[in-house]
């Protein structure tokens, strides 16, 4: 798929999330004095609408900007899948709150409903966990696109070296949540659900992070020619940043043309191309 299908698809999976996450709130903000299980549900769906909605704007205006590295970030990252975790979360929890609030409206909570919910109160729980875990993923994959689409247009590695660090610690530790969530869960069938989820998130949460790293990493130039009285540069100039992986197509150059190629220092640099 080219990269422009891949941001239309996301695009698309996200607009489909946060509508889902519209309906179930309209749904929860509809019941009066609800017991506090379907209350967080509530605050967990606020910050859901707003990361989404944040992350609908940057697709839209990066898929103006930097249309190629966004798509190739997304494929990477697999953001797609926490997405459509999202959007099945939301139905989930609203096929539950549906189920056992029949008798309540938007004037009253019925006692009935309220033993109902409170019968369920381990399961609803759990579903805001699971939608906590989406939101979490979410935010922490669109830090990562975003950093990732700013280093593409910048190329400055030292500008950004700090921001890159913090991200991956924030990544390496989510995914570390993750995972001991993951175990701690019991494997009995009606707990498939979020055994499935939270290992879609964790995926999601690995890929974000190993495309952090890499584009942290690497640089890629490729071929470059000069005419007779030519300029040229490719790499980083000033401080050696150890651990860059770098790669370079061809590099012509005629006559007295001066070239430059990986890492130099800034007084060399500056004798060179003086």
């Amino acid at each position: 798929m080219d990269p422009l299908s891949i941001t239309a698809n996301v695009l698309a999976l996200a607009t489909v999330a946060l509508k889902s996450s519209k309906v179930l709130y309209g749904l929860v903000d509809g019941l009066a004095d609800a017991p506090n299980s379907v209350s967080q549900t509530k605050s967990l769906l606020s910050q859901t609408q707003n990361t989404l909605g944040a992350l609908t704007r940057t697709l839209e205006t990066s898929s103006e900007s930097e249309p190629v590295a966004l798509g190739s970030v997304l494929e990477e990252t697999e953001l797609s899948k926490a997405l459509e975790s999202t959007n099945s979360t939301c139905q989930a929890i609203a096929a539950t709150v549906t189920k056992f609030t029949k008798h309540s409206t938007d004037s009253h909570f019925s006692k009935r409903d309220r033993v109902a919910v409170y019968l369920q109160e381990p399961r609803m729980s759990k579903l805001n966990k699971d939608l906590a875990d989406c939101q979490r993923t979410i935010t922490m994959v669109l830090s990562s696109v975003t950093l990732i689409v700013t280093r593409r247009a910048s190329g400055n590695i030292d500008q950004l070296r700090t921001q890159f660090d913090a991200q991956e610690r924030a990544l390496a530790n989510l995914g570390t949540q993750l995972s001991a969530r993951g175990a701690a869960e019991p494997q009995a069938a009606e707990e498939d659900f979020t055994a499935q989820l939270t290992a879609s998130l964790q995926q999601v949460c690995q890929k974000t992070l190993s495309a952090t790293r890499a584009w942290r990493t690497e640089q890629k130039f490729g071929d470059m020619k000069t005419d007779d009285n030519s300029t040229a540069m490719q790499g980083i100039v000033g401080t050696a940043h150890p651990g860059v992986d770098q790669s370079f197509g061809s590099l012509t150059t005629t006559k007295s043309s001066r070239a430059f190629q990986g890492q130099m220092d800034s007084n060399a640099f500056g004798m060179l191309f003086k």
